[in-house]
């Protein structure tokens, strides 16, 4: 059950204390938006010492190379679309039905 997605900044904060580092770094947080399923939110943590303009690009970057990383991963033991679809009609919540 594949939904349209998007990804978009959720916040920029700069020079932010990060835990086990002794330099602020600068996060930047994501929405993953899915088929209105409530967004997931990764944090990406960008060196300062890179290019200020190029921020928020760099974490775009980061967060492509995680994202694909975690969609590998994900997906060595996945259902088909046929698999899924067939689960999801045999538990379906009452409160999906109606919509």
């Amino acid at each position: 059950m594949r939904h349209p997605s998007t990804v978009q900044i959720a916040a920029v904060k700069r020079s932010v204390v990060r835990a086990g580092f002794s330099e602020p770094y600068h996060q930047v947080t994501f929405d993953l938006v899915s088929g209105g399923i409530p967004a997931s939110q990764p944090v990406i943590w960008v060196h300062p010492a890179l290019p200020d303009d190029d921020l928020v690009r760099v974490a775009h970057t980061f967060a492509w190379s995680r994202l694909d990383a975690l969609t590998e991963a994900a997906s060595r033991h996945v259902f088909s679309e046929e698999q899924i679809q067939a689960l999801w009609e045999q538990v379906r919540p009452a409160d999906f039905a109606a919509q």
